[in-house]
């Protein structure tokens, strides 16, 4: 999906700041998971591969998805199982349990039920609501860049199309924007 609905992963995650932290530039990597049979192999084993020759769990799982990326194997939004996603993110004064709560009853009205599961307290307090079609919300909120702010972020997952990534993507800003 190239219509600005998502990024796809070279333009949220620069290759310097691969070879920054991982020693090697996307392209490098690229190449020796081609010789790995990355195309073969899936996600899964791409990563523990990369992880295997030193690559931090969070850098493997982000040369994993450019790789697939730059290879066709999956698009921007996809998931490694094949289904969708989307988010949205904004950063507002306050807690972040005042503020999930907050934002808890603007997701339940506009969803028509509670959220399915709550975790408070940690680093990051969040609220999910689990839809009959599977597809979910999940609302997060954790310490913001400046002192005194939260920033929320909001997931749409396991949507079965990218037709549906503009329209929930939509959605997720209302939702934050309604704070």
């Amino acid at each position: 999906m190239t219509d600005g609905t998502v990024r796809s992963h070279v333009q949220g995650m620069a290759p310097e700041r691969v070879l920054a932290a991982t020693g090697r530039h996307p392209d490098e990597w690229y190449a020796a998971i081609d010789a790995a049979d990355g195309q073969r192999i899936g996600h899964a084993a791409i990563a523990a591969w990369l992880a295997e020759h030193g690559v931090d769990s969070w850098w493997a799982q982000g040369v994993t998805i450019g790789y697939e990326q730059s290879r066709g194997l999956r698009i921007p939004g996809q998931r490694s199982d094949g289904t969708f996603a989307v988010s949205a993110s904004r950063q507002v004064p306050g807690e972040r349990e005042p503020v999930l709560d907050a934002i808890v009853p603007v997701c339940s009205g506009a969803f028509g039920f509670a959220p399915t599961a709550q975790s408070r307290g940690g680093k990051r307090p969040s609220a999910r609501w689990t839809f009959p079609t599977r597809e979910s919300v999940l609302v997060n909120t954790e310490d913001g860049a400046k002192p005194g702010t939260v920033r929320i972020s909001a997931q749409r997952e396991r949507l079965i199309g990218p037709e549906r990534m503009p329209e929930a993507k939509a959605e997720l800003r209302r939702l934050l924007d309604a704070l």
